[in-house]
């Protein structure tokens, strides 16, 4: 049973608030935080603050006791990203002298902050297989209870923070690694299957961030990425192993086929440039061009207009792109976007862009 002593409703959000509680909360230690039900009630997110235990819950309950549910699916994910961190940060120091200063884990993945600006593939990849070989050797995972005048006996991968108080909890991976803990854990490393590193980057200057899952997470990241590629060899009509290839060859064709569409919305444009600038309207003095379209030999006819003489604007959807070199375009620009706040937009002299809606009519009274 659970003891809701207060309930609060703040921000059109409503909390079940307990002096203590059987769910983990969430960013304690960097890890997720349990899910379940009190009563009826979805627990979406707990907190622990000033001493108590808070509880956003999805429908509203009366103070009370309750039966719980705690989703224990969710809590063995938890468990396997968990213990798969410790190996890997454990992997890292042992290979390669690098701490981890950095943990955190998210609903889809968990990262490590490693004290090196740029981490090399070899020891990535290093560190990775040493982590999935003491996963399969399916070591054991020990809780171990101790004091701040014992912890001395143990040789910690991590030092103690001065701030711990009372017992200390370790995590001990068989003979690999133990460090102090306070979150969810697996029982024995052959329980979290597998661990992959799928991405990472440079933070923070002089720290690399890595990416990995573990467990259930690496399986179903593991069975997108082969629905992926099965989807792209069969738009390709070639096997999986040739598709790097034949992608490069894609692409290569795609360019030299943008490169020919260029050239002949080039070559249109000139053709019909003489006529547009014979029927463009004249506004005190300057032959003004407008045109709607998404076709792109737009873009080339500035090319082959005398534009000492136009103002031509092209529209896109809600974006309105200036050119000329007979006004000014940033004034013009500027000089609109006083009276219609509401439009984004700029640039210089020659050259810019508005975006927003505003009716052609309503700029003509700007030249």
């Amino acid at each position: 049973m659970i003891k809701i002593t207060e309930i609060v409703e703040e921000k059109k959000k409503i909390y079940a608030i307990s002096e203590e509680s059987p769910f983990y909360p969430d960013g304690k230690g960097g890890q997720l935080g349990d899910r379940g039900k009190i009563g009826n009630a979805n627990i979406l997110f707990v907190e622990f603050k000033n001493g108590k235990y808070y509880h956003l819950i999805d429908k509203k309950i009366e103070v009370g006791e309750y039966n719980f549910e705690i989703d224990e699916k969710r809590r063995k994910d938890i468990s396997q990203q968990h213990t798969a961190q410790h190996i890997l940060s454990a992997a890292f120091e042992q290979i390669a002298d690098l701490d981890t200063v950095g943990f955190r884990m998210a609903e889809e993945y968990t990262t490590i902050d490693l004290e090196i600006p740029n981490l090399p593939e070899n020891i990535e990849k290093e560190a990775e297989n040493l982590s999935n070989e003491i996963i399969q050797k399916c070591l054991n995972v020990e809780e171990i209870f101790t004091t701040k005048d014992e912890i001395s006996k143990y040789n910690l991968r991590k030092g103690l923070s001065d701030k711990v108080q009372g017992d200390i909890r370790l995590i001990k991976i068989g003979d690999f690694d133990i460090n102090p803990c306070g979150g969810f854990h697996v029982k024995n490393t052959g329980e979290i299957g597998l661990v992959k590193i799928i991405s990472k980057e440079k933070v923070k200057g002089n720290l690399t961030r890595l990416y990995f899952l573990a467990g259930f997470r690496a399986i179903n990241d593991y069975d997108e990425k082969i629905k992926i590629t099965k989807n792209i060899s069969n738009l390709l009509t070639a096997k999986v192993e040739d598709t790097p290839l034949r992608v490069e060859e894609t692409l290569k064709k795609m360019k030299e086929y943008k490169s020919k569409y260029e050239k002949i919305n080039e070559k249109y444009a000139e053709l019909i440039a003489k006529d547009i600038f014979s029927k463009a309207e004249k506004i005190n003095n300057i032959k003004f061009i407008y045109l709607e379209t998404k076709e792109d030999f737009v873009n080339f006819l500035p090319k082959f207009l005398p534009m000492d003489e136009v103002l031509y604007i092209v529209k896109k959807d809600n974006r309105l792109e200036i050119s000329s070199g007979k006004i000014d375009c940033k004034e013009l620009i500027n000089n609109i976007r006083k009276d219609y706040p509401q439009l984004k937009g700029g640039g210089g002299k020659n050259r810019g862009s508005l975006i927003g809606n505003i009716d052609i009519k309503d700029i003509k009274k700007y030249i």
